[in-house]
C-alpha cells in the first residue's frame, strides 16, 4: 500500500536525511567543532595540548578538588587574556562531556586593577554559561595600600559573576586577613615549604598551626602546595590541610586526560601510576 499521508512523506525523507551534529549558539570551543577543515583540528588540537593542568586533590579521599592553570602564574601580561579564555574553553569541554572539573586560575592584582584586562575578564566570564562554581580566580599576590581599594572593586565584579575566590601564598600578614574579613574566599593556600620546616616545636609549626587557625576561623578550605617531597605530602596530611597539589601528587596532565581521569580513588591511582611510568 503507497502513503498518502503527507505527514508520513515528511516523516520519511526526514529520516534519510545525513545525521547533523547541533552545537551550541555562541559556543566558539576550541578544542571541538564540527565543520573546521582538517588543518584547523590540527593547529587547535596543537594549542590544547600546550596546557599542562595542576590537580588539586582532596587529602582524605584522593578526589579532585579543582585543576590550576599554572601557565597564567608566570606570563606576560598580554597573555592575560588569551590564557584565561583557554582555561575557561577547558572547563566547557570538560562540561561538554559530562565531567564538570572545576579550574583555578591565578591572577596578579596588577591585573584586576587594569580595567581593560577586567573588561575582558567579565565578558569572558559572561559568555561561558558555565554553573557557579566551575570557574575560581586565585589572588596570587597583594597590592599596596593605596590600590586595595580598585583590588576589592575588581573582587566584588568577579564575585557577582559566580567566581569562586582563592588567597594565594598566604602567610598571615595584616592585608591577607583584611581581605578575608571583607571577601569570600573559598580556599586559602600555604606553601609547602612551611610543611617541610614544621619541625615538632619549631617556630615554623607554630606559624603553620597559626595560618592554619586563622584560614579554619574565615571558613577556608586550606590548600598547600606545590607539594615536592614524599615527607611535605604526609606532613600536610599530618596537619589536617584540606588539599594539597605538586609532583608527588599528581603529574601535570592535558586537557584530555582531565577527561579520561575518573572520580574515584582507585581511577586516579591508577592514572598517576601510568604517568609517573610515562615520565620516568
Amino acid at each position: 500500500m503507497k502513503p498518502k499521508s503527507r505527514l508520513y512523506t515528511l516523516v520519511k525523507n526526514w529520516s534519510k536525511k545525513p545525521p547533523s551534529i547541533v552545537k551550541e549558539a555562541g559556543n566558539t570551543n576550541l578544542y571541538r567543532s564540527a565543520t573546521q577543515n582538517p588543518k584547523e583540528k590540527l593547529d587547535n588540537w596543537g594549542k590544547a595540548q600546550d596546557l599542562f593542568f595542576e590537580l588539586a586533590l582532596n587529602s582524605q579521599t584522593q578526589y579532585t578538588q579543582f585543576v590550576i592553570l599554572n601557565s597564567l602564574i608566570d606570563c606576560a601580561q598580554e597573555d592575560v587574556l588569551r590564557l584565561f579564555n583557554d582555561g575557561i574553553r577547558a572547563s566547557c569541554y570538560w562540561h561538554s562531556y559530562s565531567k564538570p572539573t572545576a579550574i583555578m586560575l591565578p591572577i596578579r592584582y596588577e591585573w584586576l586593577i587594569d580595567q581593560d584586562i577586567l573588561k575582558g575578564l567579565q565578558n569572558a566570564l559572561l559568555n561561558c554559561h558555565l554553573p557557579i562554581g566551575l570557574i575560581n580566580v586565585g589572588l596570587m599576590n597583594r597590592p599596596t595600600t593605596n590600590k586595595k581599594i580598585k583590588l576589592q572593586d575588581s573582587i566584588i565584579k568577579l564575585q557577582r559573576l559566580g567566581v569562586l575566590l582563592h588567597l594565594m601564598n598566604f602567610e598571615g600578614h595584616q592585608i591577607d586577613c583584611e581581605l578575608l574579613n571583607d571577601h569570600d574566599f573559598k580556599y586559602v593556600y600555604v606553601n609547602a615549604s612551611l610543611l617541610r620546616q614544621a619541625i615538632p616545636g619549631s617556630q615554623c609549626e607554630e606559624k603553620l598551626l597559626a595560618l592554619i587557625k586563622i584560614a579554619k576561623n574565615y571558613g577556608c578550605l586550606v590548600t598547600a602546595g606545590p607539594i615536592k617531597l614524599i615527607y611535605e605530602k604526609l606532613a600536610a596530611e599530618k596537619f589536617g590541610i584540606d588539599c594539597y597539589f605538586g609532583q608527588h601528587i599528581m603529574p601535570a596532565m592535558t586537557i584530555h586526560q582531565v577527561v579520561k581521569l575518573g572520580k574515584s580513588a582507585k581511577q586516579q591511582t591508577a592514572i598517576r601510576s601510568y604517568l609517573n611510568k610515562k615520565i620516568s
